[in-house]
This record gives structure tokens, C-alpha cells and sequence, in this order.
């Protein structure tokens, strides 16, 4: 089954890269012009060509936009200021790596902050022993290095966090299908690639017959027992491209890409055979009616749904166990 979502990229690093990008422009401003007011050219455009990375993060991420080639740049260029802070200033010079390694991981995603903190060190470390007394720059190179560290420690168990939060907030806990909460986004983004690469789409409106008699015969453990199996079923039968959602009680909606009608019928009735043959309860056929529609011209997503659901409708009045399209 698919996997929705972008974890490359994740949302709270667009909104990581304003905060980081508001606080930098806010800080390192007052330096520029004080760098220029002293005839520090070098280090005044250095700080003028961050600010303008940091300008450009601002506005994407005040659209709610980010641009990953933007930020990979920004990181070089923080790279070769960091150094042109060291030749320049020395030991003041410094301090500005430090906020360099932590602001990475806020910025980029994971592997990219890793990979970028790596190469910044390799570079950065050599220039200040080169640079400063050999003291201060034990020192300093020790607590870049932690600090590189502990981003990468805090980040990490953030991201932890994040797509576990988003697990739990689009997985239906019983069938560990996906639940409502991408529906409309997932039927929309499959009618946007229909219309523009003319691929057929289809959706099969599933539904359990006469689960309230499972219910009062087995009870809810038995009716829950048999949701979980049936979503284990459901994972398992569709393609990796399919995605499946519970949609509500013992109703389910299955999204198939590059399917047509005649093909999303027949998926449909090989779904519908080889559930009846699984062994949900004993001694007991469990069966499904299910209603199939197929993507037509100038459809939304609600119009979709609601002709899956009115052949779902005509698969039960039919006597279910029917498949309708």
C-alpha cells in the first residue's frame, strides 16, 4: 500500500526554516552595518549574501513554501563566511560557527543536515587550528563538535516524534489502515494526475455485510476481530501504488491508480471471492458488497465518492456479496 506524505522534507522544517531565517536576519543585521561602519567589506557582504538567503527563506516560508536548493546554497555560503569570520576576526570570529552547526539541522532535512555538518567541520575545524592558539582552539573545536552533536541528538528524537505523530493521526489503530483524515487530499491529488496524464483512476466502495450480526452473534471482540483481519487482508491484496482508508464502522474505500473501469471491476470481484474465503469467524462466511466508480470527466472528489457509494447501495439492495460499477 502506498505511503502518503513527503519524509524527506518534513512540514515542521518549513516552519523551522522562518523561524530560523527570522532570527538570523534579526541578528545578524546590526553586524552588517557595523562591519561596513568599520571597513570590514569582506565580512559586511559575507553577512549582506546571508541575510539575502535569509530574505528569500522568509518570504517562501511566509507562503508556507520552501525551497531545498535555496537553503543546500545557504549552507555553503554560511560555510565560507564561517571561515572568512576566522581569517578576519579570530576568536570573535568564532562564535558565529556555532550557531552554523545548530541552525543546519533546522533547516534541511535530516540526512542533508548531517552530510552539511560534516563537511562543515571538516573544513572549519582545520581553519581554526590553524588560526587560533592552540588552546582556544581545543576549546573551540570541542564545543562545536558537541553542539554539531547535540542537534543531531534533539533533532533526531524530534523527527521521531513528528512521524509518529503523523502515524497516529492518519493510521486507523484497529486495521492500521489509513483513516478520513487524507481522504480528500489523496482522491484530489488522483484526479490532478488523471486530468494531466489522462490515467485512468477508480475507487471501490467496500462494506462488510451484515456486520450488526456479527456484532450481537460474536460480540464487539469478534466484530473487532474481524475488522483487523479484514484490514490485514486489504494491505496485503491491493498494490504498493493503491492506497486504502477506513472510512467509518465497517466501511472501506480502496483508491487504485491506473485503473479502469473494466479492470477495477475485476480487481473488485477477485477481492470479493477471496474474502469470503478467509477465516474470520468459525463455521461463518464473511462477506463484502462492493460499489466501483470509475474517474469520469470533470468529477470532484465528493461526486466520485458519492457514485461509489450509490453502487455500493445498489450491491447491497441487490442481495450483497454483489459487486455493482
Amino acid at each position: 500500500m502506498q505511503a502518503l506524505g513527503n519524509k524527506e522534507i518534513p512540514d515542521f522544517i518549513v516552519k523551522s526554516t522562518l523561524g530560523v531565517s527570522l532570527t538570523s536576519f534579526v541578528l545578524l543585521a546590526p553586524f552588517a552595518i557595523l562591519n561596513f561602519l568599520e571597513y570590514r567589506y569582506i565580512i559586511g557582504i559575507a553577512i549582506v549574501v546571508i541575510l539575502s538567503f535569509c530574505s528569500i527563506n522568509i518570504w517562501l516560508g511566509l507562503k508556507n513554501k520552501y525551497d531545498n536548493g535555496i537553503n543546500l546554497l545557504g549552507a555553503f555560503i554560511l560555510t565560507v563566511s564561517t571561515i572568512v569570520a576566522l581569517y578576519e576576526r579570530g576568536v570573535t570570529g568564532s562564535y558565529w560557527g556555532l550557531l552554523a552547526v545548530f541552525s543546519f539541522y533546522f533547516v534541511l532535512s535530516q540526512k542533508q543536515a548531517r552530510i552539511v555538518n560534516l563537511l562543515f567541520l571538516s573544513f572549519v575545524i582545520p581553519t581554526a587550528w590553524h588560526i587560533l592558539d592552540q588552546t582556544i582552539a581545543i576549546r573551540f573545536c570541542a564545543v562545536l563538535i558537541g553542539t554539531s552533536l547535540f542537534a543531531l541528538i534533539s533533532t533526531r528524537e524530534i523527527y521521531k516524534q513528528h512521524y509518529l505523530l503523523i502515524e497516529q493521526s492518519t493510521t486507523d489503530s484497529l486495521t492500521a489502515l489509513y483513516n478520513r483524515s487524507l481522504l480528500q487530499s489523496s482522491l484530489e491529488n488522483a484526479i490532478h494526475q488523471s486530468y494531466r496524464s489522462n490515467t485512468p483512476m477508480a475507487i471501490l466502495m467496500l462494506d462488510i455485510d451484515d456486520f450488526k450480526i456479527i456484532n450481537d452473534q460474536f460480540g464487539h471482540d469478534g466484530g473487532d476481530t474481524v475488522l483487523k483481519e479484514s484490514g490485514v487482508f486489504l494491505n496485503t491484496f491491493f498494490r504498493s501504488s493503491d492506497i486504502v482508508f477506513r472510512i467509518g464502522g465497517e466501511e472501506f474505500l480502496a483508491l487504485i491508480y491506473n485503473t479502469d473501469e473494466a479492470g477495477a471491476i475485476n480487481v473488485a470481484n477477485k477481492l470479493r471471492k477471496e474474502f469470503e474465503q478467509l477465516p474470520l469467524i468459525p463455521n461463518h462466511a464473511v462477506t463484502l458488497s462492493i460499489g466501483v466508480a470509475s474517474l469520469q470527466q470533470n468529477m470532484d472528489w465528493k461526486q466520485w465518492m458519492k457514485q461509489g457509494d450509490t453502487n455500493l447501495y445498489k450491491a447491497k439492495d441487490n442481495g450483497r456479496n454483489q459487486v455493482v460499477a
